[in-house]
């Protein structure tokens, strides 16, 4: 038990590093600033877009939004409805949603395979939602940066521990470095790059199982 306990507490850095090479793999083959998961910017763009009159690309990103919001509801009613197995679940759809994409990309128009990406890490987002903090969404960097200066500050006041800051950036770090790994793999092919992360969403998806007694912190 204590072996899976270990093993679950460092998924949260595993599930991140996966997000960030998908969201990688996703903005490289769109080639428009369009992210998979991180949601700010993509908000932040449909303003701009909507505001300089270019609507056809706004509805792309509207597009991102809405399913990566689906995705979302539909890991959470399948956490609400599976539990204990929740999370082995939601990660067996992430790879299979991924892995759907393969087939997708070739006969699709290169949005239509980021509306897939998007919907998958909509889904993935419900796997640990309450092992990193309670209120904050698995690939929510903002607040993993927002986090990490509140506990510099506590260290510098006396207040914090050192844990709890290198537990908030190494959050930040692990989807840094999986999106360097995913810039990474784009260099071969997009088929090619997408098989990194469906391979580790599966690995991720067995040793979920594996662990399905460790309750939600």
């Amino acid at each position: 038990m204590i072996k899976k306990k270990h093993l679950h507490s460092t998924m949260p850095f595993y599930l991140l590093f996966i997000a960030g090479i998908v969201d990688a793999i996703g903005f490289i083959h769109l080639k428009n600033g369009l992210f998979i998961s991180f949601m700010s910017g993509n908000t932040t763009h449909v303003g701009i877009l909507l505001t300089s009159g270019n609507t056809p690309q706004a509805w792309h990103y509207i597009g991102v939004i809405v399913l990566f919001v689906l995705g979302a509801a539909v890991g959470e009613a399948i956490a609400i409805a599976n539990k204990p197995f929740y999370r082995s679940m939601i990660m067996a759809l992430v790879t299979l949603v991924l892995s759907a994409t393969l087939f997708v990309e070739p006969i699709a128009k290169p949005i239509v395979t980021n509306f897939f990406l998007s919907f998958a890490m909509g889904i993935q987002n419900i796997a640990l939602r309450l092992t990193i903090e309670k209120s904050t969404a698995l690939t929510y960097v903002t607040g993993f940066l927002v986090n990490t200066g509140r506990s510099i500050a506590m260290l510098f006041m006396g207040e914090g521990d050192r844990s709890t800051f290198f537990r908030h950036f190494s959050l930040w770090l692990s989807i840094f470095l999986g999106a360097i790994a995913g810039t990474q793999v784009m260099d071969y092919s997009f088929r090619y790059a997408l098989l990194v992360p469906i391979i580790l969403s599966l690995i991720a998806t067995v040793i979920l199982f594996w662990t399905h007694e460790i309750a939600d912190d």
